[in-house]
């Protein structure tokens, strides 16, 4: 007799936990009324910031698509990308000396859709890595 794969195997579920992880983390720093260890100048936060933004949104969406793609379609996935990001911000609003940032919202849009990509890319390569792999065992 055949037995049938269970859709989620317990693989699937700790595939999931670096982004419940690093969500948290996320939460965590946007909670802090100064996330810097030393407040940057004004020069080196108007760089560090938005690239803050971007990482932690490319990675977070990123391990959002490790954790889920085979179980949700992607729309869904970056539309709740989308969400915690729109959620941080307005997170932000009630921490004091943070606010809700507009132009924060769209790096961190960018960088949900960078992570996208991002694990669009390393999928395919994998992919081809291991069908060469396999043709070369043969």
């Amino acid at each position: 007799m055949s037995q049938l794969k269970p859709k989620w195997r317990n693989i699937d579920y700790l595939k999931a936990v670096p982004a419940f992880i690093f969500g948290i983390i996320i939460f965590y720093f946007s909670s802090l009324s100064n996330p810097y260890l030393t407040p940057p100048s004004e020069q080196v936060s108007t760089f560090l910031n938005p690239l803050l933004h971007i990482c932690e949104y490319a990675f977070l969406s990123f391990l959002i698509f490790f954790g889920f793609f085979s179980k949700v379609k992607a729309i869904y996935l970056l539309a709740f990308s989308f969400f915690y990001a729109f959620l941080d911000e307005v997170h932000q609003f009630f921490v004091p000396n943070r606010y809700f940032d507009v132009f924060d919202l769209i790096i961190d849009f960018g960088g949900v859709v960078l992570g996208f990509i991002s694990y669009l890319i390393v999928k395919k390569l994998y992919t081809i890595f291991k069908e060469k792999q396999e043709n070369s065992k043969l």
